[in-house]
C-alpha cells in the first residue's frame, strides 16, 4: 500500500447521485461460514525477510520512458537468486512466526481396485519415525472432503444450474465421485491413483528426510490393501455439465446453442441432428473424412515442484499460509470454507495468505489440491508451522495434468472447398477430481470448428472421472486438442483431393461476420487472410518443394506443415480489480489481483500506466486479494435490477491465466489510471495553472511533466505535492467486468464527472489505506444474450513448420518454425517474443516427446522424474530468430496494430502453441506419407507406421 508519509487529511467530497451514505468497506474480506464470520486477506512477500524481496520488485532503469519496459520488473530478483518463490521461504523468514517448523509427508494410493486397510511403517528406522500419523478416519464431514467450488466460468456454472433445475426428481444428481475425501478412509477403496492415504508429520528436517528416503518407491511394503477386488465407486462418471453444440445455418434455417430457447434447446437438439444427417445424405458429392485423434496426459512442468508453509496461530485463531498460487482469492476462500464447518478440528477467525511468485505452470496451480493438503496439515502440528514440499517425484505423482483426450468425428467439404459440416465427440480424462474439467471440455467444443465458417456443427464434449492423476486447465485449456483434430483432418481432405492445403483454409476463413459452432458471433477483427498472405509468400512455404527436393538429394525425408488456430481466451464473464497510487514524491504504484505466472504480467501492468500518468510504475504488487472487498460491490443482487443496481457486479475476480493480461488486466489498470488522472491529477493541474476549465484533452505528457499549450510544465512530483496538499485522491481503485463488452458507467470525482469502462471506482485519500467509494450511475452492461456465446475474444495464429524424419530411427527434428500472430496492441514486444518462444518449445515437447502413459504405468506409480518424462531441450528447439535457408530458426511475425484492434491487446500465451502440434503432424505426413494423430508422435510410433 502507499507509504503513510503524510498525516491523514479530511476525505474529499464525492457526491452520491442518489444521496445515500458512502460505503466504507474494510481492507480485509469477511466470509460468512457455517460457524460464523471469517476474515480473509492476502499479503505480499515479507518485507523484513532476509532477502528484502519487496525492494527487488521495483526499480526500473532511470532512463525508462513511459510505456517502455527496460527489464522484467522481477527479473533482477530472480536471476540473482533472491527469495521470491514459496520454496525459498522457511518459517523463520516470516515475521511473527515461530522459527521451528514441522514437515509433512503424504502417502498416495496405488490402486483403485482394493480397499485400503492401513499402514505398516516398520521399515522406518528409529530416527525416521513420524510424530503423528493422520488417517482418513480421523477426519470427518466437509473437513475431510471440502466442497468443490465453481467460480471459473459463469456460463458453465449457469449450464450446470439449468441442468440440475430441469431434471426430474431423482433423474440427475452429482456423480458420487464429484467430491472425494482428501485422505482415503481405512476400509474404503481409493477414488483415484495418487489420492492421499495418510499424512505423516515430523518435527525435524532430519527425521523427515530420512523417512522420505526410506519410504520412496516402497509403497508395496508400507500400504496395506484388501485381497478381494472392489471397484472404486463412481468410476467412469461424468463431471457435469456436458457440452452439446448443435448448429444449423443453411437454407434460410437457423438453430444454435446461442440463439435457441435455453429451456427447450436440449429437447430440440435431436431434431436438428437429424436434419444435419438428411442434408449430408442429400449431398453425396461432398467429401467426408473421418476425424480421429488422441493425446496423452501431460505435466505442466513447473520450474519447481509445489511447496508451501502453514501456521495455525491458536492465539489469534488465524491460519497463515505461504503459497505460490494462480488463484489467491479461490485458494483462501476454499481454505476458509474447509475450516468454516462445524466439524472442523479447530475453529479459525481469519485466513492470511502470503502469495509468492508461482514460477510458471500455467493452469497447473488453478484449483490445485496442494492448497487443501497444506491447510489440512496445519491442524495437526500442535501450533507449530508446517512445511509441505513436493519433490519432482511427488509433483509428477499428484500434480494436475493436462487432460488425456480422445476425439472422433467427421468433416465434410463441398467440391468448391467450402466446409459444410463438422461433427466431433470429445472425451476428456478428468482423472481423480472434477477441478476445471467441464470448463476445459466446453472450450474444446467451442474450438472444434477451428478458424473457419462452419454452417453445420454437431459437437459433444465431456470429462469423466477415471483412476488417473487429476487433470486441470493447463497448456491450452482444450484448444490444442480441438485444433489438432480439425487441422489434421483438413490436411487429409486436401491431400485426398489434390488441393493446396493453404487454399483450402483460405476458402473457409472466419471473420467478424461469422459465428462459432455455438452460434455466437465473433465480432472481432481476425485478419486470418493477412496471415495466410504472409505465409504464402514466405520462403519456408513458397519454396517448400525445392527445400524438400534438396533434402531428398541428401537422402533425407523433409516435410512442411501448416496449421491455423483461433484460441479463445477469457471466460464467459471476467471480473478483475486493480489500484493505482501516486506517492508523495511522484512515484507510481500498481496493485492487481492478477498473478504473474512467468508471462510478464507485472512488467506489463507497470508500463501501461506510463502514457496515462507520465511515468511507469516503480512498484507492482500482484495477487492483491484485499482489493476486491475494498470496492464495496457485491455479486448478490437483492434488488433484481442487474446493472441498474449500483452495488452489484456479475463477478468479483477469477483465477489468473497466462492469457488475460493483454486485454483484461491491462484494461482495468489503464481505466483506473485514467480515473486517477481525470479525477485528481487534472484537478491539481488546474489549481497550479489557474486554469479551471482546462480539459484533459488539452494536455499531454513530455519527459515526466504534464504539458498544455502556453502553460509551464508540471513535473509529476509537483502534481503529487499539490494533490497531497489539497487532500485530493492520491490513488484509485477500479473494478471492471467483461462479457463481450466492458461494463461502463459515470463516476463523480473532484476533477468532474467522467465515464469510464469500469463498474466500480473508489478513491484513496492521502495517507489512507481504505478507499472512499464512488457510486456509479448511468451504467451500461453487456448484452445479456452474450452469456450463451461461451467466449468473445480470440487470439489468431498461423504456424508453418519444416522438419526432417529419420526413417531408420523414427526421430523427428524440427528445422524451422514460422509463427504469424495477431496480438492486437503489443505492450511489451520482448514479452510477446518470449511467450512465442515458450509456446513453440512447449508444443514441440508435447507433440514429440512428452510420453506419459495412464495408470500405474505412468507417474501415479511414484517413480517418474525427468529421467522418464522427456521434455524438449535446447537441441530440440530451433535457436535462430529469422529464417535463413539451411539453418534452423523460429521466426515470429506479429501483425501490426490496426484501428480495428481498438488499442487493445490479446491473450497470446497459448495462441502460438495451439497450431504447432497439427503443423508437426501435417509436416510428417508431407515427409513420409503417413498420418500420425496420436500424441506424442514418438520414434516408435513412426517406425511402426512406416512398417505398415
Amino acid at each position: 500500500m502507499p507509504d503513510p508519509l503524510t498525516p491523514e487529511l479530511p476525505t474529499f467530497p464525492i457526491p452520491d447521485p442518489k444521496g445515500r451514505p458512502l460505503l466504507r468497506p474494510t481492507r480485509r474480506r469477511v466470509l460468512q461460514t457455517a460457524i460464523g464470520a471469517m476474515t480473509l486477506a492476502v499479503t505480499g512477500l515479507p518485507r523484513d525477510a532476509a532477502s528484502q524481496v519487496a525492494s527487488q520488485l521495483a526499480p526500473p532503469a532511470p532512463t525508462a520512458r513511459p510505456g517502455i519496459a527496460t527489464q522484467r520488473i522481477e527479473g533482477r530478483a530472480k536471476v540473482t537468486g533472491q527469495k521470491v518463490f514459496a520454496r525459498d521461504f522457511r518459517a523463520r523468514d516470516m515475521p511473527g512466526w515461530p522459527a521451528a517448523e514441522w514437515y509433512g509427508l503424504y502417502l498416495y494410493a496405488t490402486t483403485t481396485g482394493h480397499a485400503f486397510q492401513g499402514l505398516d511403517l516398520s521399515i522406518l528406522p528409529a530416527g525416521a519415525q513420524p510424530v503423528r500419523v493422520v488417517l482418513g478416519d480421523q477426519l470427518s464431514g466437509t473437513f475431510a472432503a471440502p466442497p468443490v467450488a465453481g467460480r471459473r466460468d459463469l456460463h458453465v456454472e449457469e449450464r450446470l444450474a439449468e441442468q440440475l433445475e430441469s431434471a426430474a426428481p431423482g433423474s440427475f444428481d452429482l456423480p458420487p465421485g464429484l467430491e472425494f475425501d482428501l485422505i482415503v478412509k481405512p476400509g474404503a477403496v481409493p477414488d483415484f491413483l495418487g489420492q492421499a492415504v495418510a499424512l505423516l508429520l515430523f518435527s525435524s528436517a532430519r527425521c523427515f528426510r530420512a523417512a522420505r528416503a526410506a519410504l520412496q518407491f516402497r509403497d508395496d511394503l508400507v500400504q496395506i490393501y484388501g485381497l478381494d477386488a472392489a471397484p472404486s465407486p463412481g468410476m467412469g462418471s461424468v463431471f457435469p455439465p456436458e457440452t452439446t453444440y448443435v448448429k444449423y445455418d443453411r437454407d434460410d434455417a437457423g438453430f444454435s446453442y446461442a440463439t435457441a430457447n435455453p429451456a427447450t434447446y436440449m429437447q430440440d437438439v435431436p431434431l436438428w441432428q437429424a436434419r444435419i444427417d438428411d442434408t449430408l445424405a442429400g449431398h453425396p458429392e461432398w467429401i467426408t473424412r473421418p476425424v480421429a485423434s488422441s493425446m496423452q496426459a501431460m505435466d505442466p512442468m513447473f520450474m519447481e515442484p509445489e511447496t508451501g508453509l502453514a501456521w495455525l496461530d491458536g492465539g489469534s485463531q488465524t491460519l497463515n499460509l505461504v503459497l505460490g498460487t494462480q488463484s489467491p482469492d479461490g485458494d483462501i476462500a476454499d481454505v476458509a470454507g474447509m475450516y468454516g464447518t462445524p466439524d472442523a478440528p479447530v475453529r479459525i477467525a481469519a485466513v492470511n495468505l502470503t502469495a509468492c511468485w508461482p514460477g510458471g505452470g500455467f493452469g497447473g496451480r488453478d484449483s490445485s489440491p496442494f492448497t487443501y493438503l497444506l491447510a489440512l496439515a496445519a491442524a495437526f502440528t500442535d501450533g507449530a508451522p508446517i512445511r509441505l514440499e513436493f519433490d519432482r517425484f511427488e509433483q509428477f505423482r499428484t500434480g494436475l495434468k493436462r487432460h488425456a483426450t480422445e476425439i472422433a468425428g467427421t468433416v465434410s467439404v463441398a467440391p468448391d472447398m467450402t466446409i459444410q459440416s463438422v461433427r466431433m465427440r470429445m472425451r476428456f480424462d478428468g482423472g481423480g477430481r472434477k477441478n476445471l474439467s467441464p470448463y476445459v471440455a466446453g472450450l474444446a467444443a467451442l474450438c472444434s470448428g477451428g478458424a473457419y465458417r462452419v454452417p453445420m456443427a454437431d459437437i459433444f464434449a465431456h470429462a469423466l472421472h477415471t483412476q488417473n492423476v487429476s487433470a486441470g486447465s493447463q497448456r491450452g485449456f482444450g484448444g490444442p486438442q480441438a485444433y489438432f483434430a480439425i487441422e489434421t483432418a483438413l490436411d487429409d481432405i486436401a491431400a485426398s483431393q489434390g488441393w493446396d492445403p493453404l487454399a483450402l483454409r483460405r476458402a473457409n476463413l472466419a471473420d467478424a461476420t461469422s459465428t462459432t459452432v455455438a452460434g455466437g458471433p465473433i465480432a472481432q477483427e481476425l485478419r486470418l487472410g493477412d496471415m495466410l498472405d504472409l505465409a504464402e509468400t514466405h520462403p519456408l512455404w513458397r519454396d517448400r518443394a525445392a527445400i524438400k527436393a534438396d533434402h531428398a538429394a541428401r537422402g533425407q525425408s523433409y516435410g512442411t506443415g501448416l496449421a491455423l488456430s483461433l484460441q479463445a481466451y477469457g471466460t464467459s464473464g471476467d471480473g478483475m480489480v486493480a489500484a493505482v497510487h501516486l506517492l508523495p514524491d511522484g512515484r507510481l504504484q500498481v496493485r492487481s489481483d492478477a498473478v504473474d505466472m512467468g508471462n510478464g504480467s507485472a512488467t506489463t501492468l507497470g508500463v501501461v500506466v506510463g502514457p496515462i500518468l507520465g511515468a511507469n510504475a516503480e512498484t507492482v504488487e500482484m495477487a492483491c486479494y484485499d482489493l476486491w472487498p475494498q470496492t464495496g460491490l457485491t455479486t448478490t443482487d437483492t434488488t433484481g435490477q442487474g446493472w441498474q443496481n449500483p452495488d452489484w457486479t456479475a463477478k468479483s475476480v477469477g483465477s489468473s491465466s497466462a492469457c488475460l493480461t493483454g486485454l483484461h488486466q491491462v484494461h482495468t489498470v489503464q481505466e483506473t489510471a485514467r480515473a486517477l488522472f481525470e479525477g485528481s491529477v487534472m484537478a491539481a493541474a488546474r489549481v497550479l495553472w489557474d486554469a479551471p476549465t482546462l480539459s484533459p484533452a488539452q494536455t499531454f505528457w513530455q519527459e515526466g511533466a504534464l504539458m498544455a499549450p502556453g502553460l509551464r510544465p508540471l513535473p509529476l512530483p509537483v502534481l503529487a505535492g499539490m494533490i497531497y496538499q489539497q487532500g485530493l485522491p492520491s490513488g484509485a481503485l477500479g473494478h471492471a467486468y467483461f462479457q463481450s463488452s466492458w461494463t461502463s458507467a459515470d463516476f463523480a470525482s473532484p476533477g468532474g464527472t467522467m465515464r469510464r469502462a469500469l463498474d466500480g471506482l473508489s478513491f484513496y485519500a492521502p495517507g489512507q489505506t481504505t478507499p472512499q467509494r464512488v457510486v456509479r450511475s448511468a451504467t451500461t452492461g453487456p448484452d445479456p444474450a452474450s452469456r450463451r456465446w461461451s467466449r468473445y475474444v480470440w487470439a489468431p495464429c498461423l504456424n508453418v513448420l519444416g522438419l526432417t524424419v529419420d526413417r531408420s530411427t523414427g526421430r523427428v527434428q524440427v528445422e524451422n518454425v514460422l509463427s504469424i500472430l495477431n496480438a492486437g496492441r503489443v505492450h511489451v514486444p520482448e514479452l510477446v517474443s518470449g511467450q512465442s518462444q515458450g509456446g513453440v518449445a512447449m508444443a514441440l515437447s508435447y507433440a514429440l516427446l512428452e510420453d506419459m502413459p495412464p495408470g500405474m504405468a505412468g507417474p501415479a506409480a511414484g517413480d517418474w522424474n525427468l529421467n522418464r518424462y522427456h521434455v524438449a531441450r535446447l537441441a530440440d528447439v530451433p535457436q535462430g530468430t529469422a529464417y535463413v535457408p539451411g539453418a534452423r530458426a523460429q521466426e515470429l511475425i506479429v501483425l501490426p496494430e490496426t484501428p480495428g484492434d481498438g488499442a487493445a491487446g490479446r491473450g497470446i500465451a497459448e495462441a502460438v502453441m495451439c497450431s504447432i502440434a497439427p503443423a508437426i503432424s501435417n509436416a510428417i505426413f508431407d515427409a513420409v506419407g503417413r498420418r500420425f494423430t496420436s500424441l506424442p508422435i514418438t520414434p516408435a510410433k513412426i517406425l511402426e507406421g512406416l512398417a505398415t
